[in-house]
C-alpha cells in the first residue's frame, strides 16, 4: 500500500487536497520510527516524495521538526527513517531542499548521516550525498562543495565494503549522461580513489569502481575529459588508470549503460 501511494503522490500530488496532504504527512512521521525495516523505508520514500508536493509552511515544518532535527538521544530507526525521506526529498526536489534557507542544514544533516556508527544511516546519507552531488553537477557546472567531495573519498577508503559499494554506486549515477563532467581538479582525487578500489578484493567494490570511473570520465561520450585528466594525474596514478583501460574501462564504456536503480526506498 505505501509503495502504491508513492507513485501515486509521484503521479498525481500537486492535485492532493490540502486536508488529506496533512493527514498523510502527519502518519508517514509517525511510521518514521517504524520497526519493521521494509515498513519504514517505504513511509521514508512516501515522505520523501511527497516533500516535492508540500506548500512552503508544510515543508518547513518537515524539515526543521523531523528531518533536519536532532538526533541526539533519539532511537536509531527513527533517524534512519528521517535519513531516508531526507535523501529521498533532495533527489526528487533539490531546488526546495536545497534552497539557501535550508542549505547548510540539509548538507550538515546528510554529511552527519553518513559518518553514522550504525551502517544502514550511513548508507541513506551517503545515498543523500549521491543526490547532492548530482543537484551540485547540474547547478553549479561540474563544481562541488569541498566537504562534498572529501567525504566521498573517505567513503572510498572506508574499511566497510558496503559503504565503498554505495559510494562508488551514487558517484556513477550521478556522473550519467546528459550530466555535464566534474571539474578536473575536484575529480582528480576521487578518481585516485576509485583507482586503488579496483584492487581491492572484493569483486564487488572493484566491478563498481569500474562503472563508476567510466562515468565520471564521461568514456562512453569520448576520451576527452580522460585526456584532461590524465594530464593532471600523478605517474603512479596515470599507470592505474591507463592499466584499468586496457583491463576493462574501454570494454565497458562500450557497452550500454547499467539501469540500476540506486533509491533503496522503492521496494522491489
Amino acid at each position: 500500500m505505501l509503495q502504491a501511494l508513492r507513485f501515486v503522490t509521484q503521479g498525481a500530488g500537486a492535485k492532493v487536497d490540502a486536508a488529506v496532504r496533512k493527514n498523510i504527512t502527519t502518519v508517514l512521521l509517525g511510521m518514521l520510527g517504524h520497526d519493521e525495516d521494509a515498513t519504514r523505508t517505504a513511509s521514508a520514500g512516501c515522505l520523501g516524495e511527497l516533500c516535492a508536493f508540500l506548500t512552503e509552511e508544510e515543508l518547513s515544518h518537515v524539515l526543521h521538526n523531523h528531518l533536519l532535527a536532532d538526533v541526539s538521544g533519539i532511537d536509531w530507526m527513527v533517524r534512519h527513517g528521517r535519513s531516508l525521506a531526507l535523501s529521498v526529498a533532495v533527489n526528487v526536489a533539490p531546488g526546495r531542499v536545497c534552497a539557501p534557507k535550508y542549505f547548510n542544514s540539509v548538507h550538515e544533516m546528510i554529511f552527519s548521516n553518513a559518518t553514522a556508527d550504525r551502517i544502514p544511516i550511513a548508507i541513506s546519507g551517503i545515498r543523500g550525498m549521491g543526490f547532492l552531488m548530482k543537484h551540485h553537477i547540474e547547478a553549479n557546472a561540474g563544481n562541488l562543495p569541498p566537504k562534498l567531495s572529501n567525504l566521498f573519498i573517505k567513503c572510498l577508503q572506508n574499511p566497510s565494503s558496503d559503504i565503498k559499494l554505495v559510494a562508488e554506486k551514487m558517484i556513477w549515477w550521478a556522473n550519467k549522461k546528459p550530466l555535464p563532467p566534474l571539474d578536473p581538479q575536484t575529480a582528480k582525487p576521487i578518481l585516485k580513489a576509485l583507482l586503488d578500489n579496483t584492487k581491492d578484493k572484493n569483486t564487488s567494490v572493484r566491478a563498481y569502481s569500474d562503472q563508476a570511473i567510466v562515468n565520471l570520465l564521461k568514456m562512453r561520450e569520448g576520451e576527452e575529459v580522460l585526456q584532461s585528466i590524465s594530464k593532471i594525474l600523478d605517474v603512479a596514478s596515470l599507470e592505474l588508470l591507463n592499466e584499468s583501460c586496457r583491463r576493462s574501462l574501454k570494454k565497458l564504456a562500450s557497452q550500454a549503460d547499467s539501469v540500476e536503480q540506486i533509491d533503496d526506498t522503492i521496494l522491489t
